[in-house]
């Protein structure tokens, strides 16, 4: 089976490219740039964007199965005159376009990637399959209509095209919010989150793997939607506890009232809007606010899923995380 997987050189793309090559899959990667690195094996195709029907259709030859991953996420400095209308035309039109010139290509399965912001940003209930979707921003409200896209053509050309609804996904080569918590635990910065009570969901790259594994093997037919998460769900202070136990780094948590910290957010808030630097309540809110799924649906139809424990991915993590950090001091 030869895979086309759109995203191929994001964080997550490269994990899931790495894992069918040691497979023995052909795999191509579909990327917007001659200049982008991809993992050994894995051959680049160029197109100039999901709408490019022409490079899509090209990209699509001889291509069995098509993982798609690629998408507009959110951006810390956003330039685009018309943001929402931008989440419009590469989540749901470029996935439109990729998913009927995969049908038209003869492709049978078409796995599409998903987020749980397509449902929430935050709940104090433990989300589901069939919890009422009620996404907030145009990131979260493209990807729910991208997976009405998705169903709709997939059910009329009868054909597998599951839909997988990630967390925040941890684990080597991460970035952004994840990897700045680490770097915050591994210097020892105290953190002011002891009186935080939420629960959340998170899940481990080689868990997500091992969850296109399985549902590429179980084949399900049609759209069907399925929670990717690590068994595990955790409060905020357990997880810096548990990022600090797999740095071997004691950890400073410091007892603030959480009403206190959305003030000093929103103190931040007018800052940040003085200075065109992105907001801070929102990358607050997903340390204060609960987020947390039931992926037992994919426990029955993958078994033995999932492979790997949170301080399993939590360990393999900080492994990478030391080891990229002796690499920045040698070439330092």
């Amino acid at each position: 089976m030869t895979f086309l997987v759109s995203g191929a050189s994001g964080f997550l793309g490269a994990h899931l490219c790495e894992a069918l090559v040691r497979q023995g899959s052909p795999v191509r990667g579909m990327v917007r740039s001659p200049n982008v690195e991809l993992s050994a094996g894995v051959e680049p195709v160029f197109v100039s964007g999901l709408t490019d029907r022409d490079g899509v259709r090209l990209a699509l030859q001889g291509a069995d199965r098509v993982i798609h991953l690629a998408a507009r996420v959110h951006i810390t400095r956003n330039t685009a005159s018309d943001p929402a209308a931008e989440f419009q035309r590469v989540n749901v039109e470029g996935t439109r376009l990729l998913l009927e010139e995969s049908i038209r290509a003869g492709v049978r399965t078409f796995v599409f990637f998903s987020s749980v912001k397509a449902m929430t940003e935050g709940s104090d209930e433990i989300l589901t399959e069939t919890t009422p979707p009620q996404p907030t921003d145009p990131y979260g409200c493209s990807k729910l209509e991208a997976e009405r896209v998705v169903s709709e053509l997939a059910e009329a050309a009868g054909i597998s095209a599951p839909i997988l609804r990630l967390p925040l996904v941890y684990g080597p080569r991460m970035r952004a919010n994840v990897l700045e918590l680490f770097r915050m635990i591994d210097r020892g910065i105290p953190l002011p989150l002891g009186s935080v009570r939420n629960y959340r969901s998170l899940v481990y790259t080689g868990n997500v793997v091992a969850a296109v594994k399985g549902i590429l093997s179980a084949a399900p037919r049609g759209a069907e939607v399925f929670l990717v998460s690590d068994s595990e769900r955790v409060s905020t202070p357990e997880l810096v506890r548990h990022i600090g136990a797999a740095l071997g780094r004691r950890v400073r948590i410091l007892p603030v009232p959480v009403a206190l910290l959305r003030a000093a957010g929103r103190i931040g808030d007018l800052g940040a809007a003085l200075a065109h630097m992105p907001m801070i309540s929102p990358r607050l809110d997903r340390l204060l606010e609960s987020l947390a799924v039931d992926s037992s649906k994919l426990v029955r139809a993958v078994p033995q899923w999932p492979p790997y424990t949170l301080n399993e991915g939590l360990q393999s993590t900080a492994r990478w995380f030391r080891a990229s950090a002796s690499e920045r001091v040698i070439r330092a």
